[in-house]
């Protein structure tokens, strides 16, 4: 019980920032653009480490002894992430947009 506890305590501090506007907004949207890349990249067997990926993304800086294929679908998958946002700005997804979005992060010479 005392963990419930605890979680409600968590979910009520995070109640209280909301909504995510601004700054804040910005911040957790970058967090979780490298957090996600890397994660959903590593799953796939990339080689970048989520240090590495965060310079990539955020300074398009490459990493040397790395192979290009994982830069790429790095950069690839941090562009999907974008358009995402880009949907969700315009409150509105079609049936089209879900092929690009799977493009976006799974290129053809991937």
């Amino acid at each position: 019980m005392e963990n419930f506890k605890k979680l409600d305590l968590y979910q009520n501090t995070i109640n209280e920032l909301r909504p995510f506007e601004g700054e804040l907004s910005k911040q957790i949207k970058d967090f979780y653009r490298v957090g996600l890349t890397w994660t959903s990249n590593a799953l796939d067997g990339d080689s970048l480490t989520e240090s590495e990926t965060k310079v990539l993304i955020e300074h398009r800086l490459t990493v040397g002894g790395r192979l290009l294929r994982d830069m790429f679908e790095a950069v690839s998958h941090a562009k999907a992430y974008d358009y995402m946002f880009t949907l969700l700005r315009n409150k509105e997804i079609a049936e089209k947009d879900i092929p690009y979005l799977h493009k976006l992060v799974r290129p053809a010479w991937a």
